[in-house]
């Protein structure tokens, strides 16, 4: 059982990664279907079993539902993800990533013909306190790319805007793969930033980036 307690209307940076750093997400379907499960399974609602979300396109998984929580940042990397989410109801959080976490964990063991755990053990939470920490919170999760461009000459910061699995480019006015999911509100009533101003907050915080180390 988890010890912490996921307060109505707060919001927590949720990470976990593969047991034994391993790969968690090879490929786009693999990634599609983690983003769209994010997107049905935030539902007091049972899903329908026979549901399929991975060969669904983004304008066609948005069937009505009942969220329990309110995703507002997101970043796929190969064997880990970030989340911040928000949940409407007292210990919505863990129930949503648990069943976010068996529905993906039960796919990936079926197309890679393996069993048991995917991730490391229960995934890992920190409150967002709604002053600078959020602010940097929400670069970290959308920073988290760069190791993948380091190799690229001339890393620009327009590399991680179109990286797809992030919701950077969705902060700055543009869409991502998370567009279906993701609630920018976040961006203009706690980090007080228009999608223009947090493009030149990014833009700042990259420049800085560059002239130091990285690590997700």
């Amino acid at each position: 059982m988890r010890k912490e307690v996921f307060l109505k209307d707060e919001y927590y940076h949720i990470y976990n990664r593969g047991v034994d750093k391993r790969v968690v997400f090879f490929d786009d379907r693999e990634r599609t279907r983690f983003v769209n499960t994010l997107y049905l399974l935030n539902n007091f609602q049972d899903i329908p079993a026979n549901f399929d979300p991975i060969m669904l396109r983004p304008r066609d998984v948005l069937i009505p539902r009942d969220p329990i929580v309110e995703v507002v940042a997101a970043c796929l990397m190969p064997n880990h993800y970030h989340l911040a989410v928000r949940g409407l109801s007292d210990g919505a959080i863990s129930k949503f990533l648990h069943k976010v976490g068996v529905s993906y964990t039960m796919y990936f063991n079926k197309r890679h013909e393996r069993s048991g755990a995917l991730f490391e053990g229960s995934f890992k939470a920190r409150h967002i306190d709604k002053g600078e920490y959020a602010t940097y919170l929400t670069k970290y999760i959308h920073f988290n790319p760069y190791p993948l461009f380091q190799t690229k000459s001339g890393i620009m910061l327009d590399d991680l805007v179109s990286y797809p699995w992030s919701t950077l480019n969705d902060y700055v006015g543009g869409e991502s793969r998370f567009s279906h999911v993701v609630n920018t509100d976040f961006r203009d009533t706690i980090l007080g930033m228009n999608a223009r101003e947090y493009g030149a907050y990014c833009s700042g915080a990259f420049n800085d980036l560059k002239q130091d180390s990285f690590q997700t």
